[in-house]
């Protein structure tokens, strides 16, 4: 799409070249007999785009039959709907439903993901995914690796045959691209139509390069924005071009290095635009509709293209007049609006593998049962099924006709190449403006593909407040439903504890060293099973007013025992959830030896949280209970806390902490406006909450405060999914029960309860 990105295609090429491919010169142009083979060239320019469909609507009203359309990236993308069959109708339907935002991110919906990869990505939201491994460290090879942008085109293009020539379509048509290489306009006249649309729409620098046909293909902007020398070259007697360059800034507008270098970049693609326009004649027709404040990704203004479109072509109406042919339009709107079926009965499913997972854990992954009948919304949930084991850099796929009439699925998967091992950030923060702050900095560092099942070796660091040595090595077995695993790791807490006057009385930090061996079952993407053995050993930090009462500074534990846990989540979201709901139970019985004095114990957590949402209304219950008993009374190893934003808001984070706990939540969110159309999907939410606790006495609570009462606290906060995870800011009031300041301000990166 041509606009503001192309400064960085600029980079790559500093002159514009119009090398044809081999077309076959004046086939489109063959079957138009006793009069002129009419062409209609639309221009590339993002949003801008809408202007070629109000200038469609105008020539079907003046009755004009198109026999060839050429197009250049949204140009290629809105002319090659009116050449399958749709209507303008259809399109401006298309383009005002479509959310263009999606296809400007390659991200998966949590709720698409298995839930191994959906807990990492909670866990590091900074995903920058670099690869690092022997050969050193490689990046992505652009912001986007074109997923998602394949799937808006299949969405708005339905089922569409890979195996055709472009001249079989209801108008004869072309797209644009541009080769990589040698910066030659390459034009795309057979194979997969939803791939040539891509690839004429792949900002480079942006959206990763297509490979077609042996070439590295990009936005075909970049060598022909307007492509009037192809249609020419193809047999067009007569042209009617649609130009909807990015209009040039004025001296007001320049007021940043970006704004400057776009409006170099301009300068670079008017000069071939205006090169093209030059073969314009005088029985041909140029169109420029006013688009000035559209930007290229400005889709949400969609509706003002189509009309300044529609009323540029209005005002050229008498010389569209010569153009007009009532004679012939009806028949030959006849044959436009010939569709092909939008569900089609696939009997044959190829797969194309690149990668190092087993071809049955795809096939697995893309349940294509063959003899089924499919629509495109059905083909492009299995592709997402399969993409969301975040293993791949992309899944294609084409239907291949078969004589009987059914297609054949091809699915091609390639690894990541810049795999296998991944690196990711998560940044986590917590500031209540007063004596509270809590920071931590971690990475994590997987690498992927030991295994054809996908076994894989996951290692995480944090350090800050809290701290984290982990690594992991986990294996499925025989397939990737059953799996075992290994994880060692290191953990330091520290809770913050205060008087109920807010008054600093030390810290106390647990160290713990552990190894967990597990064995588990996927029953779901959702839903996942385990048994685990535990052997704990560590030790708490006490401050000086427990160290006084227990008799010394440090005392140590060690702890063995099984462990069974059940997680089932399905939320769409870990944070701003509008559906699904999430299920976290587990249950351990431990040998624990704590200052000379053995005991068993068993430890059980549960948590319950569901989501719902009504336009931009989102609702969600969370209700949490945890609880620690042993056999022996004097003994409380494990510590759950409350206190902090959601969390019991109006308390410091942690203030409240004991072996049991009970705490309900009611969260309420709007959903407030967000650019749709850009390359992070970062909305902002007002909200609020109600919410009710309950901690148990504690042996390590100080002997002046009593905690065994249910608490009422609220909040009101500003919330923002942003690139980095998410942020809150936020008002919290509780019951003055065990503190006498009972309300709190909020600012929380990174973490969410």
């Amino acid at each position: 799409m041509h606009g503001q990105f192309y400064w960085l295609a600029a980079l790559l090429c500093l002159t514009f070249c119009t090398v044809l491919s081999a077309a076959p010169i004046n086939a489109p142009c063959q079957n138009v007999v006793s009069r002129p083979c009419t062409a209609l060239v639309l221009g590339g320019g993002g949003a801008r785009g809408g202007a070629h469909l109000g200038v469609i609507r105008q020539l079907e009203a003046q009755h004009i039959p198109i026999d060839l359309i050429v197009g250049t990236s949204i140009g290629a993308f809105v002319g090659g709907l009116y050449a399958s069959g749709y209507s303008p109708d259809d399109i401006e339907k298309i383009l005002q439903t479509l959310d263009w935002g999606a296809g400007f991110t390659d991200k998966v919906s949590r709720d698409e993901m298995p839930l191994r990869r959906s807990q990492q990505r909670d866990q590091y939201a900074i995903r920058l995914d670099i690869g690092l491994g022997s050969d050193g460290v490689k990046v992505p090879k652009g912001l986007l690796l074109g997923q998602a942008m394949a799937e808006l085109i299949q969405t708005a293009y339905g089922v569409q045959s890979a195996n055709q020539h472009f001249d079989q379509l209801p108008i004869p048509f072309r797209a644009i691209a541009t080769n990589l290489r040698n910066k030659d306009t390459v034009v795309l006249s057979e194979g997969s139509l939803m791939a040539a649309v891509q690839a004429s729409m792949s900002i480079p620098g942006v959206v990763q390069p297509m490979r077609l046909n042996g070439q590295i293909l990009v936005d075909g902007g970049v060598a022909n924005n307007l492509p009037i020398s192809v249609a020419r070259s193809l047999g067009a007697h007569r042209i009617i071009a649609v130009a909807i360059d990015a209009p040039l800034q004025d001296e007001a507008q320049l007021d940043s290095a970006f704004a400057v270098t776009e409006q170099l970049t301009s300068f670079l693609v008017r000069q071939e635009v205006e090169q093209q326009k030059k073969l314009l004649t005088v029985n041909d027709l140029l169109l420029e509709p006013k688009l000035a404040g559209i930007n290229t990704l400005a889709f949400d203004k969609m509706g003002l293209a189509i009309a300044a479109g529609h009323k540029v072509a209005v005002a050229n109406k008498a010389k569209l007049a010569s153009f007009s042919r009532p004679d012939v339009y009806q028949k030959w709107q006849v044959v436009q609006r010939q569709r092909l079926d939008q569900q089609s009965r696939i009997s044959k499913v190829t797969l194309l593998n690149q990668s190092a997972l087993a071809d049955e854990v795809l096939l697995g992954r893309l349940q294509i049962t063959p003899g089924e009948t499919y629509s495109a919304n059905q083909l492009t949930s299995s592709i997402h099924r399969l993409y969301g084991l975040d293993q791949f850099e992309r899944v294609r796929h084409q239907l291949k006709a078969l004589p009987d009439g059914s297609q054949e699925l091809v699915v091609e998967a390639d690894d990541k190449s810049w795999g296998p091992g991944y690196l990711n950030f998560n940044f986590l923060m917590d500031d209540d403006f007063s004596s509270n702050r809590r920071v931590q900095l971690a990475a994590s560092y997987n690498r992927t593909n030991l295994s054809p099942h996908g076994a894989e070796w996951y290692n995480e660091v944090a350090i800050g407040t809290d701290k984290l040595f982990s690594s992991e090595l986990y294996w499925p077995i025989y397939n990737t439903g059953t799996f075992v695993s290994a994880k060692a790791y290191r953990t330091i807490g520290t809770l913050i504890i205060e008087d109920n006057e807010g008054l600093s009385l030390g810290e106390f930090i647990r160290q713990e060293n552990a190894l967990a061996l597990r064995a588990g079952v996927n029953l779901s993407d959702d839903a996942q099973l385990t048994a685990a053995w535990l052997d704990k050993s560590g030790r708490y930090q006490l401050p000086a007013f427990l160290a006084t009462s227990f008799g010394e500074k440090y005392i140590h534990f060690t702890r063995q025992g099984p462990e069974l846990k059940l997680l089932w989540d399905s939320l769409d979201h870990p944070s701003f959830p509008g559906r699904g709901f999430k299920l976290d139970i587990s249950r351990q019985w431990l040998d624990d030896e704590f200052r000379g004095t053995a005991a068993s114990s068993i430890n059980n957590s549960l948590e319950l949280i569901a989501a719902t949402s009504w336009q931009n209304h989102r609702l969600k219950g969370r209700w949490l209970e945890q609880s620690y008993h042993s056999a022996n009374g004097d003994i409380a190893l494990e510590q759950y806390s409350l206190g902090g934003l959601l969390n019991l808001s109006g308390y410091p984070r942690n203030y409240l902490y004991s072996s049991a706990l009970k705490f309900g939540s009611l969260v309420y969110l709007y959903k407030m406006h967000e650019n749709r159309f850009s390359f992070f999907q970062s909305p902002f939410y007002l909200g609020g909450s109600v919410e009710r606790g309950w901690v148990k006495d504690s042996v390590w609570q100080p002997s002046n405060t009593s905690r065994a009462e249910w608490i009422w606290a609220g909040s009101l906060f500003l919330g923002w999914d942003s690139p980095i995870g998410t942020v809150l800011f936020g008002y919290g009031q509780a019951q003055n029960i065990y503190r006498e300041q009972n309300q709190q301000l909020y600012l929380s990166i990174g973490q969410w309860y």
